[in-house]
């Protein structure tokens, strides 16, 4: 039987929240057994997108946006297994494309429902997909891609970002890859990929000092199988990536090769690679349990679950702007960062401002009233639990009670600002930052 704070923490990190009802369901089994529900997705059925989110929008491009955004937060928030929706995040913020950016905003929640279908399936497949994606396309500038004028945007962070990292290719590698994706292009009309075979280079091209005529999925199988130099070096860039996303930045001392090694062998398949990145020792150390930011989305999810309010309700697909990360958009090709990134004076003001717009939710119609009649130690107890963040640190603890003391004490009787308080404090603690 596993310790239930290890098990608190894998749910943290893999569904956003530990909630009650996985822990008592997974409370019982070892860590092994643990990793094999939360990575089993068969309950979560087959997830769809919406029809109105399957085409251009009806009315506007804004409220397409916005029930996109409501949608994949409520998702997160409500699917039996959402580790499913938290690989999506991921592969969301890697093979990045952003709403802005794209010919139709749809083609961004056709994009999120590939990764969210290839979660967890082979990484060849999904690398391939993705590379055919209008969104990817457009972002990329393949559309326009064709022979005698190739353009480099998707070629360089094919191998920049995606799939190697810097250092492990060539100035002319670049070149013939973006050669190699000539032809692999957008119909504006149809709003479809195409491949154009009279925009293709078929000449021979060096890549990897192999002279060819390469195509440009072929580029892709260089790196992923064919090459079993290119190959590691890709498992271990991805392998890093997982790791700093799941567990915490700088993975410890033969981590990366070892899981890089399982991931190989194992033919690029991501399910055995994220089980045996969730089962590592050195995921459950103190080290990890303490080393990660919650993201403004992750955030988002939490609150949801906490609090039972919808992502309508809070406007979240406005509020992302303010906390630094807006959902479908992320800043750039290389995503958006880690840990320290989040915490800055405008992000947490973003937090702040709709923490304290929850709170008049939660305080409506008298919500929360039973804070009065309990001692200000209580009330703080009372309130760390229902966020989910009990226990909390003795420094937190202490400092909530002793403002929540002061605040009761500052008029006889009822003080309405007292509770209302606590609930904002409460939410901008630092273990509800934690992930």
């Amino acid at each position: 039987m596993a310790d239930p704070a290890d098990i608190a923490h894998l749910l943290r990190r893999t569904e956003f929240v530990a909630r009650p009802a996985r822990m008592s369901e997974l409370s019982s089994l070892s860590i092994a057994a643990a990793v094999d529900n939360i990575i089993d997705f068969a309950p979560n059925g087959d997830p769809q997108l919406p029809s109105s989110l399957q085409g251009p929008p009806v009315s506007s491009g804004w409220e397409q946006y916005v029930e996109a955004c409501n949608w994949w937060v409520g998702a997160m928030a409500s699917r039996p297994r959402p580790f499913q929706e938290k690989m999506t995040l991921f592969w969301h913020g890697h093979f990045v494309s952003s709403w802005d950016d794209v010919d139709q905003g749809y083609q961004m929640m056709l994009q999120n429902q590939l990764y969210r279908s290839q979660a967890l399936g082979n990484y060849r497949t999904l690398a391939q997909a993705m590379a055919l994606e209008p969104a990817m396309l457009v972002y990329l500038s393949n559309a326009g891609n064709v022979k005698g004028q190739p353009n480099q945007n998707f070629a360089r962070e094919l191998m920049e970002l995606f799939l190697l990292g810097v250092g492990n290719y060539t100035e002319a590698d670049v070149e013939a890859v973006a050669r190699a994706w000539t032809g692999y292009n957008y119909d504006w009309t149809t709003k479809q990929y195409v491949y154009r075979a009279t925009k293709h280079d078929s000449g021979d091209k060096t890549f990897f000092g192999v002279t060819k005529p390469w195509t440009g999925p072929q580029t892709i199988d260089e790196i992923l199988v064919d090459n079993t130099q290119k190959r590691l070096v890709a498992a271990k860039w991805i392998a890093k990536k997982l790791w700093e996303f799941l567990a915490h930045p700088g993975p410890p001392p033969g981590v990366v090769d070892a899981l890089a090694g399982e991931f190989v062998s194992q033919g690029m398949e991501l399910k055995p690679l994220l089980r045996a990145l969730l089962n590592r020792p050195e995921f459950y150390t103190v080290t990890a349990k303490q080393g990660l930011v919650r993201t403004p989305i992750e955030w988002f999810v939490a609150l949801c679950v906490h609090t039972g309010l919808s992502s309508d309700e809070m406007g979240l697909s406005w509020r992302g702007e303010s906390t630094g990360q807006r959902i479908y958009a992320p800043p750039n090709v290389s995503g958006w960062r880690p840990n320290a990134y989040w915490l800055n004076t405008s992000a947490i003001s973003g937090r702040a401002s709709l923490a304290r717009s929850v709170t008049w939710h939660l305080r409506n119609a008298g919500g929360f009233d039973n804070l009065y009649s309990l001692t200000p130690t209580a009330a703080v107890d009372f309130v760390a639990n229902y966020f989910g963040v009990a226990p909390l640190s003795a420094t937190t603890r202490t400092a909530l009670i002793n403002a929540h003391t002061a605040e009761r004490a500052t008029t006889k009787g009822n003080n309405w600002w007292a509770p209302t308080n606590l609930l904002t404090m409460t939410m901008l603690c630092p273990e509800f930052h934690m992930s």
